[in-house]
């Protein structure tokens, strides 16, 4: 049951709730001059390396992926880009707590060309002890030579798309192997000894059924998971699924009343089976999965960005790479070439993306708006706000702070669109920015709309 008239179209993606903080960037051109002179820091950072390849196209994606294997340079293109940033004192001594191979699908690349990846990072730059070590791959794309090199280089935690175990969702969405196929592989991992192995649910897929969600929760209990991502499915244009449907050759998604019921049924199930809502779509074992990557980008952590359409941060400085792959190259021989693009951000972006990050975790505590920096007539327009969404149902509010209610959770790009887009008019006077900040590729499910973000 819908119990809200405030929203009439569910924002199913994080990428829409930050896109207000577009208005909050300024382009820039002398990225590495500003690099070159940047005092180092010991704030906890992340890596991103992003491999554009997959070796099939879901039915449902609509990002740019190449369907093939990558080249045999790519690793080697992706080990000088390493080298070339670990000349930059700032780069070098900083403190890497987390990596995350991201795509695209990382494991199109053999286990020899990701061990070098790793071996580089390493060598070049301080990924201290103990860091959480991230490889999103599919079931298909795993291999047994896969497992035992990710187990000998030090990799902690696996993001596996898995999306479904139902046959027919399987087809459907263009997952290759069988859902009993995709069990045996995830007991594999747990077998080798990796403790934070999580996957990726989508639901509400065409036609699908509730007895074929309750099937897909089923399977998820009987394994030994630290954590799941789940997504109701986004039909876009231009996709294979998008196509199918408006051909009347495979049934259209459930509307937003059966979404909003598997919604409750996947939590109604899941937290009584031992795992907690972290965020607006992730479930974690609480003490396996500590989502670090995630959490050190929304705290304005940099992110160094390796790889083809790979988007980071370096101190107030966001930027992204080319996505072709010929100016991919341009760029790892010229680092400061034009084909990167570049902006940067200032503290109004920084309090705005850390506030969003608090409200995707849960809600905030009054304190963290103290830091505000336009001062008390802005807080009110926050506060006017909060007021509104309390009167909704969907937020809860006391002395402490505010919290999302279990409605709000349903809602929560919605609402954290509202407060993104509040806080950047409230910053820029209520104009609409100045500059257009396309797509890009940081990880967490591939495309995000801003540099930086994750």
């Amino acid at each position: 049951m819908i119990s809200t008239n405030r929203y009439t179209e569910r924002l199913r993606s994080h990428h829409d709730a930050l896109a207000p903080l577009r208005m909050l960037v300024t382009p820039i051109t002398d990225f590495t001059t500003r690099l070159q002179e940047m005092p180092a820091n010991r704030q906890p950072r992340t890596i991103y390396i992003h491999t554009p390849f997959c070796t099939h196209n879901c039915t449902f994606c609509n990002l740019n992926r190449r369907r093939e294997r990558p080249p045999e340079e790519y690793a080697d293109l992706i080990v000088r880009e390493i080298e070339t940033y670990a000349a930059y004192r700032y780069v070098s001594e900083g403190r890497y707590d987390a990596v995350y191979f991201g795509g695209g699908t990382p494991t199109s690349l053999p286990p020899r060309a990701l061990q070098k990846i790793l071996a580089a990072l390493h060598s070049h730059l301080n990924v201290i002890p103990g860091a959480e070590i991230t490889i999103e791959t599919t079931v298909s794309d795993l291999t047994e030579e896969h497992i035992a090199m990710f187990k000998e280089s030090g990799v902690t935690r696996f993001s596996i798309g898995v999306q479904t175990f139902s046959p027919r969702g399987r087809h459907l969405l263009g997952r290759w192997g069988t859902g009993e196929a995709a069990i045996a592989k995830l007991n594999a991992l747990l077998d080798a000894g990796f403790q934070d192995v999580g996957i990726d649910l989508i639901y509400n897929w065409p036609g699908q059924s509730e007895k074929e969600i309750v099937e897909d929760l089923e399977a998820i209990k009987s394994l030994d998971l630290a954590g799941l991502s789940f997504y109701a499915l986004i039909l876009m244009e231009g996709t294979t699924l998008h196509r199918m449907i408006s051909a009347d050759q495979c049934p259209p998604l459930g509307d937003l009343v059966q979404e909003k019921r598997f919604f409750d049924l996947i939590l109604d199930e899941l937290t009584g089976q031992g795992f907690s809502l972290l965020e607006f779509t992730k479930l974690v074992k609480p003490g396996r999965d500590e989502y670090r990557y995630v959490r050190i980008r929304y705290d304005n952590g940099d992110t160094l960005a390796l790889g083809a359409g790979a988007g980071g941060r370096m101190g107030d400085q966001i930027y992204r790479n080319p996505s072709d792959l010929s100016r991919y190259r341009q760029h790892v021989e010229n680092p400061a070439g034009p084909s990167v693009m570049r902006f940067s951000v200032n503290q109004s972006y920084d309090f705005a993306n850390r506030l969003i990050g608090k409200l995707e975790f849960g809600g905030f505590e009054w304190s963290a708006l103290e830091a505000f920096p336009n001062g008390e007539n802005s807080v009110g327009a926050v506060h006017t706000l909060t007021k509104e969404l309390a009167a909704d149902g969907l937020v809860q509010t006391d002395s402490h702070g505010l919290l999302l209610t279990h409605e709000g959770t349903f809602w929560g790009n919605n609402i954290a669109q509202e407060f993104a887009s509040t806080l950047a008019k409230a910053f820029t006077g209520g104009g609409n920015g100045h500059t257009s900040v396309p797509h890009m590729s940081t990880g967490r499910g591939g495309s995000h709309p801003l540099p930086g973000v994750g």
